[in-house]
């Protein structure tokens, strides 16, 4: 896969977590003339505030963020040029990152669904300083 491929962000958890970004970026994207005084930001420093919006939330439920500042740029900048949209979740009703024109009907996100390996690459648990006797 290409470094700055669409692809990366059609992975499991790469595409949950670009998903999150992109939902706190469209809402903010779009009530910027409702708060007072955004209405004049960039596009850039619209993106800037969304990624920290998105490294807070997973940081209150103790996640590593996916999700690095370039990516996301990267992200926004696939969405305005129309090769990434959203597709609707029929179970969860959550929008989710896809490829521009891939029609799927009845799509299930990764949530809903996850993969049959999904969770195993969790780090194991750090030891007390106790190493194994060799033998």
């Amino acid at each position: 896969m290409l470094p700055f491929s669409t692809d990366w962000f059609m992975t499991w958890q790469p595409n949950i977590h670009s998903s999150l970004f992109h939902a706190i970026f469209r809402f903010i994207d779009e009530h910027r003339d409702a708060a007072g005084g955004i209405a004049q930001q960039t596009t850039i420093q619209v993106i800037v505030k969304s990624y920290r919006l998105y490294l807070e939330h997973i940081a209150l439920y103790g996640d590593e963020p996916v999700l690095t500042l370039t990516r996301a740029w990267t992200l926004v900048r696939y969405f305005d040029s129309g090769m990434l949209q959203t597709n609707v979740c029929t179970r969860c009703g959550g929008r989710f990152v896809a490829h521009a024109y891939d029609f799927r009907p009845g799509f299930v996100c990764g949530l809903c669904q996850p993969p049959s390996r999904a969770g195993k690459t969790k780090k194991p648990p750090a030891s007390d300083g106790i190493r194994p006797i060799a033998a």
